[in-house]
């Protein structure tokens, strides 16, 4: 079994005083202490011993762990819950135990390329007329992402504006961007994880883009760091970057002039692909302070205590439900701090505040990339 790797991780979790409760992502919502992470390592490390799993336990497995690190980072011995979950997962998948919803975004993947089911030929759909004349290769390569290309494209928009405003050299594979793999990844199905890696790190290649910038920190973690643990390394030489690094450096070389004020009180939620997995917590913030009449003001919980949207680990397909709750939990800390903007770094995370703020007065959400797009 896949457990087996993790073995020890599940037996110290398992033993452990229990602190990481108080930031679990699913705990903060249900309030239950069978949805903690140790509970659920418990789970995992009962069917190890066992040798599989019991149709009851499954769920936990895929429908409480948004693998948004908290309980990592209050876990003094260090202890990744969501590599324990991923690792179930994997199990659960090779014995064909895994369940609907998984089994519908690994179809969704086949049929049309992405997690949610979308039609192929309309991922670009949104954002056609501004990449019809794009070369096929250049220094700078756009990373867009399923999220953002299907239901988000004015951050891609916003993107775009950005690195003409800029004199950027840069181009998208607008023919044939995949999916990064994470999807596959987070519903345990490894092997097309990693056909999926390589056909990505492969179209990055054929780019000759000797820089690739993201705007979707999970897409940016893939390529920095999942990747490699599969054997599948980018080509030598080629930097990753994500777009609230790039915008800091446009800015800094005064490549990038912004000149409109916003004139509005902002507060910033660190995604935690971005923030807690790859550590890049000030340069969003550093931008933020840089584009005119900004006044950032920061929500309790920020940096590496940040709270999650709720949608990661695959919640988004497995636990619809519970992401709303704890997106509104995150917007309930944004209230305290009286912000007109709330503004992130991510699709996903994006998607999950503005199904609450777009019913909300005097609270609008953006992405980073919408906010320096609207002043320059």
């Amino acid at each position: 079994m896949e457990l087996h790797k993790v073995e020890l991780l599940a037996q110290l979790c398992e033993n452990c005083p229990k602190m990481c409760r108080h930031v679990c992502t699913t705990h903060s919502v249900t309030r239950s202490e069978a949805d903690t992470p140790m509970e659920r390592s418990s789970i995992a490390y009962r069917a190890l011993l066992r040798g599989r799993f019991l149709p009851e336990e499954i769920p936990y497995m895929y429908k409480k762990c948004s693998a948004c690190g908290l309980c990592l980072q209050w876990c003094e011995t260090e202890i990744d819950v969501s590599e324990i979950m991923l690792a179930a997962r994997a199990d659960a998948a090779l014995a064909g135990a895994a369940p609907a919803e998984a089994v519908q975004v690994m179809e969704n993947m086949v049929r049309e390329g992405n997690p949610h089911g979308d039609k192929r030929e309309s991922k670009f759909n949104g954002i056609a007329a501004e990449t019809e004349h794009l070369p096929e290769t250049a220094e700078v390569l756009y990373f867009a992402g399923c999220d953002t290309l299907l239901h988000q494209p004015e951050i891609a928009l916003s993107a775009i504006k950005i690195f003409r405003a800029a004199g950027v050299d840069f181009t998208m594979l607008k023919d044939n961007e995949p999916c990064c793999g994470e999807p596959q990844r987070q519903m345990g199905f490894i092997e097309d994880f990693k056909s999926a890696a390589q056909n990505v790190v492969e179209q990055i290649r054929l780019s000759r883009a000797q820089r690739v910038v993201y705007t979707c920190p999970t897409c940016l973690r893939m390529a920095k760091e999942i990747y490699p643990r599969y054997g599948a390394d980018l080509p030598a030489g080629v930097e990753t970057l994500h777009m609230s690094e790039y915008l800091l450096e446009l800015i800094k070389t005064k490549k990038l002039v912004l000149n409109q004020n916003i004139n509005k009180r902002v507060t910033y939620h660190d995604p935690c692909d971005l923030g807690r997995r790859l550590k890049i917590y000030e340069p969003p913030r550093q931008v933020l302070t840089a584009v005119p009449g900004i006044e950032l003001k920061e929500m309790f919980f920020n940096r590496q205590d940040a709270r999650c949207c709720g949608a990661g680990g695959g919640l988004a397909f497995t636990n619809s439900k519970l992401v709303l709750q704890a997106s509104n939990n995150v917007l309930k800390l944004a209230e305290k701090v009286d912000a007109q903007l709330f503004v992130t770094s991510c699709p996903t995370c994006k998607n999950s505040f503005c199904s609450h703020t777009k019913n909300m007065d005097g609270m609008e959400t953006l992405d980073l990339t919408e906010i320096v797009a609207a002043s320059l």
